[in-house]
């Protein structure tokens, strides 16, 4: 019976192919759903073994991408199951026969090779590390984006020695004008040069510094691929930090040329830190620079080379106020630096802009364990929980962000206060923002103090029993 279904369902898979399930045409949609998700579902991989095994380039595809779905996550599989899977993924690397396929309403053409690539590189690095390096030592002619794909996010990302020689062998291969193969290269010398010591540095050095210098040309050809330059320009200097290359002069003269935000600057900062030129000219930067989004690259490098900096504080503290930021790794970077304490974060509460607020909620989120800690910040929000006045718009504004932090950090402290202010409140998104955490997380006695607030008050126990239904019926997501 099983066999009869098989050949019934490789029969209809042999008709078309679709990598998603929703596609403009409704039978490959089916297919998908109806037999290949089965099958899926069930973990049979040696069904998808024997379709990749066919000389059939539909059920091939068909083949690896059951194969992926199966093995995607997993971290062990049996020496038979990895014997069978590495056949494969030599032949698939290899594979050249074009398959066709929707991708969202857009109807693609591509070989099999180039379809499954991201799949393969996404497998355990376990699984696969073996055929893809024999596949790319054995590869001798200018690399494709198959091979540089590879090399990126599989093979460079190893300790194995010998892959220094391949990405160099390769680097030498290119055309000087192809930047965007040149990406992928640079980022392997980078992702290599982190895991082991590289051998052929003073050969690296050399082949980045060329393609700075050919990069630096006013040809047209040069000037029609300007944004992908400065992509590859950027990233030489981050990666020439990271590793430890000689590009002092250009670097420096890099980072006084820059006119917009560069996410990468603290990386620099890190190998230039004790260099007084680098200093001066972050500084220069600063002070001539109004764009929020690079006042924070900047303030990030500022809080690398701190140590070098008499006023370093002031700055970063001033700079921060003045534009408003509420960066994510800005703040974690304050913190570590020891800028963010519990008077300050007490003072932007106090202040209640929108930045301030963002910026107290984001240092929270990512430090919760503090308001154990910082006691007067703890008790300025219970104050406000307390003694909220709904006349006032900062009250309003103050209570938004309490609430807000109540629901996000399940501070079950607050909580008692919570059922006190939903009593009081008239606005109903604010009710909502009391009751839902109560509801949520509560602890059995505060719900039953709930429960009685409801008996004796018939319109509260209208507007929750209404908000609860409304909370099940959406799986208790609540946005506020």
């Amino acid at each position: 019976m099983y066999s009869s279904n098989k050949d019934k369902a490789i029969n209809k898979l042999r008709k078309g192919y679709t990598p998603i399930e929703i596609t403009p045409d409704k039978e490959l949609s089916s297919t998908f759903k109806n037999i290949f998700k089965p099958f899926v579902n069930r973990g049979d991989l040696n069904f998808f073994f024997e379709l990749y095994d066919t000389n059939n380039t539909v059920l091939k595809a068909w083949g690896f991408l059951g194969i992926y779905h199966i093995l995607e996550g997993k971290s062990e599989i049996d020496e038979e199951t990895k014997d069978k899977l590495q056949k494969i993924i030599v032949d698939l690397l290899e594979e050249r026969n074009e398959i066709k396929y929707y991708g969202g309403s857009v109807e693609t053409k591509a070989s099999l090779r180039e379809h499954h690539v991201r799949r393969l590189i996404e497998l355990n690095h376990s699984f696969i590390f073996d055929p893809v390096l024999e596949y790319v030592r054995s590869f001798n002619n200018v690399p494709d984006d198959v091979v540089l794909e590879l090399l990126e996010q599989v093979l460079s990302k190893s300790s194995d020695p010998s892959i220094e020689e391949e990405i160099l062998r390769f680097s030498n291969k290119i055309n000087d004008d192809e930047v965007a193969k040149k990406i992928p290269l640079v980022k392997s010398f980078g992702n290599l040069g982190q895991t082991i010591q590289l051998k052929h540095k003073k050969e690296i050095n050399k082949i980045l510094k060329s393609y700075l210098n050919y990069h630096s040309s006013e040809s047209e050809k040069v000037k029609n691929l300007d944004f992908r330059i400065r992509e590859l320009k950027g990233l030489i200097f981050e990666v020439g930090s990271l590793i430890d290359l000689d590009l002092e002069d250009e670097t420096l003269e890099f980072v006084k040329s820059l006119k917009n935000p560069y996410n990468s600057l603290n990386i620099l900062a890190e190998k230039y830190k004790k260099n007084k030129k680098f200093q001066s000219i972050l500084l220069d930067k600063l002070n001539q620079n109004e764009n929020p989004h690079f006042i924070v690259e900047i303030l990030k490098a500022i809080a690398v080379i701190k140590d070098n900096i008499l006023n370093w504080q002031e700055i970063v503290i001033d700079n921060v106020m003045k534009y408003q930021i509420n960066d994510a790794d800005l703040i974690e970077g304050m913190r570590e630096a020891k800028l963010i304490n519990e008077d300050l974060m007490i003072s932007f509460l106090k202040e209640a802009k929108e930045w301030s607020l963002l910026f107290l909620r984001e240092f929270l989120i990512q430090n919760p364990s503090v308001l154990n800690e910082w006691i007067s910040l703890k008790n300025s929000m219970l104050d406000i929980l307390q003694t909220f006045n709904p006349s006032e718009h900062y009250e309003v504004v103050k209570i938004k962000f309490i609430l807000s932090l109540i629901i996000d950090l399940e501070l079950k402290e607050f909580l008692e206060y919570n059922l006190e202010l939903f009593k009081k409140l008239e606005d109903e998104e604010l009710k909502k923002m009391t009751i839902f955490p109560i509801l949520k997380f509560g602890e059995e006695s505060l719900l039953l103090k709930l429960k009685d607030y409801m008996k004796s008050n018939q319109e509260a126990a209208k507007f929750v029993m209404r908000f609860l239904n409304k909370l099940e019926r959406n799986d208790w997501r609540f946005y506020y």
